[in-house]
């Protein structure tokens, strides 16, 4: 008994080419939606999410002896990192600052004090103060001087400023326990 086998004859080359050109507009039609969607870059005003470095703040908080500062960096170039350079706190109801933390201090802070939520993408401290990388985040422990204390006892918020190697500051009111 002998089996037929079905012989399979090769694409011939004009349905090829009809798959190929088609193939091609697929993927240029989904490549300009992507450009379109997510940067607006074909019709309207082109955004670039990445030109600019940015922190987010949410959930510092400043208890009796300590500011519990978490940085996140959701987008900016990715080249580098966000390098902080200052970090000041005052109470709301001041008009100097409780407490500022230079380049000097911000590199000296012990690295336990550091308390990131990655373990790819870590925040450090650098030669002039805190290297912040694209998608980190972190919980940074800084301490408070008596003073400082003194300044902010009695205060129900106070104002958290981050400063950036390039003049850009970010700024959040926190609650003070």
């Amino acid at each position: 008994m002998q089996v037929e086998r079905e012989s399979r004859q090769p694409a011939k080359a004009a349905v090829l080419k009809k798959q190929s050109i088609g193939m091609l507009i697929v993927a240029m039609f989904l490549t300009l939606w992507a450009y379109q969607f997510e940067h607006h870059g074909l019709w309207g005003k082109l955004v670039n999410y990445n030109k600019a470095p940015k922190l987010v703040l949410t959930g510092t908080t400043v208890s009796p002896h300590t500011l519990n500062l978490e940085v996140y960096r959701p987008n900016g170039p990715d080249t580098y990192g966000n390098f902080v350079v200052e970090v000041t706190v005052q109470g709301t109801t001041e008009s100097t600052p409780a407490e500022i933390w230079g380049p000097k201090q911000l590199a000296a802070v012990n690295p336990s004090a550091i308390h990131n939520k990655y373990f790819f993408q870590k925040v450090s401290e650098g030669p002039w103060g805190f290297v912040v990388p694209l998608s980190a985040e972190a919980t940074i422990q800084l301490p408070l001087s008596p003073s400082a204390q003194a300044k902010l006892q009695g205060q129900s918020q106070a104002v958290v400023t981050v400063e950036d190697v390039s003049g850009l500051k970010w700024q959040t009111t926190v609650p003070v326990k």
